[in-house]
C-alpha cells in the first residue's frame, strides 16, 4: 500500500525514495509459518476490514496468504536487484507474487523466477544469495529502522518526519506540504 501512495505522490512532487529492509516478523522460521485462517476464510480470498478497504481504495489486490514467509532472502534479493538497477520492478513483482498470487517469498526458486521476469540472471541471484553477500547489509538496515523507532510496516520518513501505517493519500500530501513550508521558513 505504501508503494501505491508513493506512486501517487510522485505525480505531484519530486521524490527521492530510499527503501530499507525491515523484518516485520524476524521470528518466522526459514520455512515460513502456515497461517491459521478464521472460520469461513480461505487462502486467496480478498482481504477484508480496514486493510482490505485501504487496498481497494488504492486500487490494489490483496488476498489472504496461506503462509507468512521468512523474508530475509527476499530482502537480500531486493538488494541484489538494487545493485543490478532493477529494484523497482523486482519490488513490485514481489508484491504481486505475495499479495495477488499467494507465492512464498521465502523460497529461492520463487525469487529466481521473479528476478528472471524483471531481467535478472537467476543463477547469479542464486549464487549471490547462497553466499549471504547481502545479509549484513539488510541486518544493518533493520537495526537502523529499529533505532529510528520503526516497529511496523509500511513506515515512512519524509525529511525527518516519521509516520507509519496504511495512511490515506491526504496524510502523505499534508506531510509533504508541511515539510515544504518548514524548509521555506528555515530559509527565510
Amino acid at each position: 500500500m505504501g508503494l501505491a501512495r508513493l506512486d501517487q505522490l510522485a505525480q505531484e512532487y519530486p521524490l527521492k525514495v530510499t527503501y530499507m529492509s525491515y523484518y516485520l516478523r524476524p521470528d518466522i522460521p526459514p520455512e515460513g509459518h502456515i497461517r491459521k485462517l478464521k472460520a469461513g476464510e480461505k487462502a486467496g480470498d480478498p482481504l477484508t476490514g480496514h486493510i482490505g478497504d485501504v487496498a481497494d481504495a488504492a486500487g490494489l489486490i490483496m488476498r489472504r496468504a496461506r503462509i507468512t514467509p521468512n523474508t530475509r532472502m527476499a530482502f537480500e534479493a531486493s538488494e541484489y536487484a538494487k545493485d543490478m538497477g532493477c529494484f523497482e520492478d523486482f519490488h513490485r513483482a514481489c508484491y504481486r507474487a505475495l499479495w495477488e498470487d499467494g507465492l512464498d517469498l521465502g523460497q529461492l526458486s520463487v525469487l529466481q523466477q521473479l528476478g528472471e521476469k524483471v531481467g535478472l540472471d537467476s543463477q547469479e541471484m542464486k549464487s549471490v544469495l547462497n553466499t549471504s553477500q547481502y545479509t549484513a547489509q539488510t541486518k544493518k538496515q533493520y537495526e537502523e529502522a529499529i533505532s529510528m523507532g520503526i516497529n511496523g510496516i509500511p513506515s515512512f520518513i519524509i525529511d525527518g518526519y516519521f509516520f507509519s501505517g496504511a495512511q490515506p493519500y491526504e496524510t502523505f500530501k499534508r506531510v509533504v506540504e508541511m515539510m515544504k513550508g518548514y524548509k521555506r521558513s528555515r530559509l527565510a
